[in-house]
C-alpha cells in the first residue's frame, strides 16, 4: 500500500507529549489538529494518528495494559465521511477501554468489516512526529508492505514516510 500520508499529532495539540492510558480521541480532537497543522484528511489517505504511546520520557503506561488512548467509537463518521484507506495508530487504533460493555474495539469492527479500512496499530510514531514538527509539515509519500499470509488476516509491517 502507498499513498498520502497525514499525521495527526494529538498530544502535540493538547499542549502535551502523550495522551493518558485510556483517553478517547473525538472527533473534534481530529477536527483541531487539522486545523492546527494546516492540513485536510481527504479521500484514499493514509492517517496515522499519534496517541505519545512510545514516546521516549513517557515512565508510566508501558508495557501489557488493558488502557490504551485511541480513538473513539464517535470517530467512526468522521472517518467514513473523509473515505480514509488506511487508519494507522501508536496503540490498537481504539480506544482502550472502549466505553462500550458488548464492543471491545468498535474501530476495528466497524473500520474493517463495515468501511474496508485497512488497519496499522502499534506503530511507533515518533521519529515521524518529529520530522513532521521540524519540518513543519505533516503530509508525506507513505509506504507499507505487509507479507502476504494466505488466509492470513493480520501482518507484521512497518511503513516509510518520504518528504
Amino acid at each position: 500500500m502507498s499513498g498520502r500520508g497525514v499525521l495527526l499529532d494529538i498530544p502535540r495539540l493538547k499542549g502535551r507529549d502523550w495522551l493518558d492510558p485510556g483517553e478517547p480521541v473525538y472527533p473534534e480532537d481530529l477536527d483541531a489538529a487539522e486545523r492546527a497543522q494546516g492540513v485536510v484528511v481527504d479521500e484514499g489517505d493514509i492517517l496515522l494518528v499519534r496517541t505519545g504511546r512510545f514516546h521516549p520520557g513517557k515512565t508510566e503506561g508501558r508495557g501489557a495494559t488493558d488502557a490504551l488512548a485511541g480513538l473513539h467509537a464517535a470517530a467512526l463518521p468522521w472517518l467514513h465521511q473523509r473515505r480514509v484507506a488506511v487508519l494507522g495508530g501508536d496503540g490498537v487504533n481504539d480506544v482502550s477501554p472502549s466505553g462500550f460493555a458488548s464492543v471491545r474495539l468498535p474501530i476495528h469492527t466497524v473500520a474493517i468489516v463495515a468501511m474496508g479500512v485497512h488497519l496499522l496499530d502499534n506503530q511507533d510514531l515518533e521519529a515521524l512526529a518529529t520530522a513532521c514538527q521540524r519540518l513543519n509539515r505533516h503530509t508525506f509519500f507513505y509506504v507499507v508492505a505487509p507479507l502476504y499470509l494466505e488466509r492470513g488476516t493480520g501482518s507484521p509491517a512497518t511503513g516509510l514516510a518520504m518528504f
